[in-house]
């Protein structure tokens, strides 16, 4: 199911428009799944946030305003860049490292 989500089948990438509002219905429950099976992977991910490599993420993900951030910046890397969970979470360090 997140084999899916992360070639591109996932909500943001949707392709079922129009049609029968019941199939549309179940797709986005379908979405919605695959978006909450996908944030529980990316928090258990930085549960082991080593603060050497990724101290920006790691102190951000410190407060549930952060951590929420961290997982809406992480799905949209892997939803229109392709990325893996542990590639998205190094470009937000870099671009976090950048802001300074």
């Amino acid at each position: 199911m997140i084999h899916n989500y992360l070639i591109g089948s996932g909500v943001f990438y949707n392709k079922n428009k129009g049609g029968d509002q019941q199939l549309n219905l179940q797709a986005m429950a379908k979405d919605r799944n695959q978006i909450a099976e996908l944030k529980k992977l990316i928090r258990e991910e930085l549960k082991e946030c080593n603060s050497i490599l990724w101290p920006k993420v790691c102190e951000m993900q410190s407060t549930e305003k952060g951590l929420e951030k961290i997982e809406e910046l992480i799905i949209r890397n892997i939803a229109e860049e392709g990325m893996g969970i542990g590639s998205a979470i190094a470009l937000i360090e870099q671009e976090l490292g950048h802001q300074q």
